[in-house]
């Protein structure tokens, strides 16, 4: 059974359940996202509810994985080494991935130009367009700090296999359909192979704890149940706000605690500029011993990379293979800033003149930033409303980015959201997590083109078949 056959199957049974039976499988599904606090809030602060989750699954065929594998070790690879195009003023690389004043304090005191690969943990967002018989991976931007998923979507497939599919799918129906890898699993791993990697435990217990912001989201993010997992699995962890590690006697501890590694979930510009008294002593130790990951390589997730991805001034980063490989998947993207430029046909452009001319085939997006704030899809937009974003955008240069937009066809999917089954053509944005050498995936659905869950979307677990 191919992978949009089994989708809109799963939509046909959901529509042909009676309603008892539609509100037994929520009530089911809601009952087991409380047990294992699979949870979501809309705004900050808000009371957790369950997490909006698809009911049917996202298929992709397992031979497209190399590719997605080959996209994603190329963009790791080059992401790893942007401390070091950043310190060495490398082309126009601090134009086109500009850091924040505190972000870049903590680069230049703490930061060094060979930048570890294994310290960085990556998300990549693509799109999946059809390209005569196979699909094409189309990258929209990469992500490497908060990154949100990691439990969810391992817990989501439990769910489903779990809940869902034995109410809506034959044992002969999912017949080939296999689970993608564990991303608890491949978290574990890029924690314990960094510890490794520093030598931090060569003797004694190994601890990790794992930082966020501190404020009323506490206690409501992945991150407690990513604490959990570990400890399950052997290694003691403990979570916290940054500012709670403290440096006694040449030790770090969290809680009374000796800690070996930090897994930051929070940007260098959360923490408030080096030195300035905040109590950052103890996260300042461990990032002095390579002990907090991921590295300054984390702070480069921009937009304005995927310039780099296809530049000619940066073509010698990468193989020829991976260059012909970008050229395919990345679309053509600008951080606008006023300069000539080459268009997507390769002709010299004014970018601004071309960005007016070119609007309905365009986006403009915030250089850094998630949660689909900020994007105008120029189609959809006015052109007085898209004028002023770009005169905006030539006020801030290098805070905003323009890109070739690249449509997919929405795909059939029901999905449980504020305690309602809805059934509807949906957009998907598949998830790159790649660290180490390990691809793992995770998807996002939504009815609107920007595709986000804090913008109404709904985690979709991704499955792959033959």
């Amino acid at each position: 059974m191919t992978a949009s056959t089994l989708a809109a199957l799963g939509c046909e049974r959901i529509l042909a359940l009676a309603p008892r039976e539609q509100r037994a499988l929520r009530d089911a599904v809601e009952a087991e996202a409380r047990r294992r606090r699979f949870f979501h809030r809309r705004t900050g602060g808000a009371r957790p509810t369950p997490h909006p989750i698809a009911l049917t699954p996202f298929v992709i065929p397992k031979r497209l994985t190399p590719v997605l594998h080959r996209l994603a070790h190329a963009v790791h690879r080059f992401q790893a080494r942007a401390p070091e195009l950043y310190l060495r003023r490398v082309e126009d690389f601090r134009d086109l991935c500009p850091l924040d004043e505190v972000t870049e304090a903590w680069l230049f005191r703490y930061g060094h130009p060979l930048q570890e690969v294994g310290d960085l943990l990556i998300r990549l967002d693509v799109g999946l367009t059809s390209g005569g018989a196979h699909l094409q991976p189309v990258l929209y931007e990469t992500n490497s700090t908060a990154l949100a998923g990691l439990f969810n979507h391992s817990v989501g497939v439990q769910i489903l296999r779990g809940l869902v599919f034995p109410r809506l799918f034959s044992q002969r129906e999912l017949r080939g359909l296999q689970d993608p890898p564990d991303l608890l699993r491949l978290v574990f791993q890029w924690v314990g192979r960094s510890a490794g990697r520093a030598r931090l435990c060569p003797r004694g217990q190994f601890r990790v704890a794992f930082v966020e912001p501190a404020g009323p989201e506490e206690g409501y993010s992945e991150i407690p149940q990513i604490v959990a997992y570990f400890r399950a699995a052997g290694i003691p962890a403990t979570c916290g706000a940054p500012g709670r590690l403290r440096l006694r006697e040449g030790e770090v501890v969290l809680g009374g605690r000796p800690v070996s590694l930090v897994y930051r979930d929070l940007p260098f510009g959360d923490l408030g500029p080096p030195g300035s008294g905040r109590g950052l002593a103890g996260f300042a130790e461990l990032l002095t011993r390579g002990a907090v990951i991921p590295g300054f390589s984390g702070e480069f997730d921009q937009k304005g990379i995927l310039e780099c991805l296809t530049s000619e001034a940066y073509r010698g980063f990468f193989s020829a293979r991976d260059r012909r490989l970008l050229a395919r998947c990345v679309p053509w993207t600008r951080v606008l800033r006023e300069r000539k430029t080459a268009s997507p046909s390769g002709a010299t452009a004014d970018l601004f003149r071309y960005a007016r001319r070119e609007q309905d085939r365009l986006l403009i997006k915030p250089n850094q930033g998630s949660g689909g704030e900020g994007i105008l899809l120029g189609a959809e937009t006015s052109a007085s409303r898209w004028e002023r974003r770009l005169e905006r955008a030539a006020r801030e240069p290098g805070r905003w980015v323009v890109q070739e937009r690249v449509r997919s066809a929405p795909t059939p999917m029901a999905y449980l959201q504020n305690g309602q089954i809805q059934v509807a053509p949906c957009y998907a944005s598949l998830g790159l997590f790649y660290a180490r050498d390990r691809l793992g995936l995770h998807c996002r659905v939504s009815r609107a083109p920007v595709v986000n869950v804090a913008k109404g979307g709904a985690l979709a677990c991704v499955f792959l078949t033959n």
